[in-house]
């Protein structure tokens, strides 16, 4: 796994870009890994790992989520709240 500094610039670049939200999510939860895709580092989370899934609802839309390794999960919730925040 790569080392926090890159975990905080890719979290930033993927808020910058509008793949992450800055805002609060609206539901989180950890569980174990199910292949799902990290929305930090692109890398799959293996059953191997916990993951932490964040939910983000808008009006009448199911709802947007994520899934990230713990540590990438940490680097978001730490630059979400260093960018300007829109409405996402």
């Amino acid at each position: 796994m790569p080392d926090e500094p890159f975990l905080r610039v890719c979290a930033r670049e993927a808020i910058l870009a509008g793949r992450l939200p800055t805002r609060p999510a609206d539901g989180t939860s950890g569980s174990q890994g199910r292949g799902a895709t990290c929305a930090v580092c692109q890398e799959k989370i293996p059953e191997s790992e916990l993951e932490m899934e964040t939910e983000f609802r808008r009006d009448g839309q199911a709802p947007e989520v994520f899934h990230f390794h713990i540590r990438c999960f940490a680097a978001w919730e730490f630059e979400r709240t260093k960018v300007p925040r829109k409405d996402s």
